[in-house]
């Protein structure tokens, strides 16, 4: 292991924190036709070589380094429920029970629809796509939600914090005032009665 000196350590954290240049290259020996490295890169002091890794990461990006670091750990990071799933808490067809919910959850708060037409004409013969299937599955989705909000009507708000909002059961349980274990059931409970009558 190589020791840094503090003279060393503060010009690095000069050039590369504050100035912004570049990990320094390799020594390079040898005939010009056949150059190859001797030996990989200098290594850096400790905390400047996370740093200007991190910057190396992100280069060409939008954004300080630090902050591409952490929105992508924020979406890297499962969800509520995907947490629930790996420890074994819920199981997937309960996890697809709340997928579908958040999915109707959303129709019902929808302020502006996004219409689209096809002005292509059908030469291929046939008959052409129509909306009625579509239509059709949405009522009986958005009817499946209306009963389920009313079957956990005084527990609604907190269920679809953690299904939608993606809160985690233990702090839906601080904020509204109960145990984690009786969240978690009262959560599991709501699962299994979607689309169940």
């Amino acid at each position: 292991m190589v020791t840094i000196t503090t003279v060393e350590m503060e010009r690095q954290r000069v050039a590369h924190l504050v100035l912004g240049e570049p990990r320094p290259k390799p020594t390079v020996t040898g005939r010009r036709s056949k150059r190859k490295p001797t030996a990989a890169p200098p290594r850096l002091a400790p905390g400047i070589e996370e740093r200007v890794a991190l910057r190396e990461e992100w280069r060409g990006i939008e954004g300080t380094p630090e902050t591409l670091q952490h929105a992508h750990e924020q979406r890297s990071r499962p969800g509520a429920l995907a947490r629930l799933v790996a420890t074994g808490a819920i199981d997937l067809h309960q996890l697809a029970a709340a997928e579908e919910i958040a999915l109707a959850y959303s129709r019902t708060v929808a302020d502006v629809a996004v219409r689209t037409a096809d002005y292509s004409r059908g030469l291929r013969g046939g008959r052409r796509r129509d909306a009625a299937g579509e239509g059709i599955a949405a009522a009986f989705l958005d009817i499946a939600y209306t009963v389920w909000r009313q079957t956990v009507a005084p527990h609604a708000p907190m269920l679809l914090e953690i299904i939608v909002d993606d809160l985690a059961v233990t702090a839906a349980a601080a904020k509204y005032r109960m145990s984690n274990r009786r969240a978690r059931a009262i959560l599991i409970l709501s699962l299994d009665r979607w689309r169940r009558r």
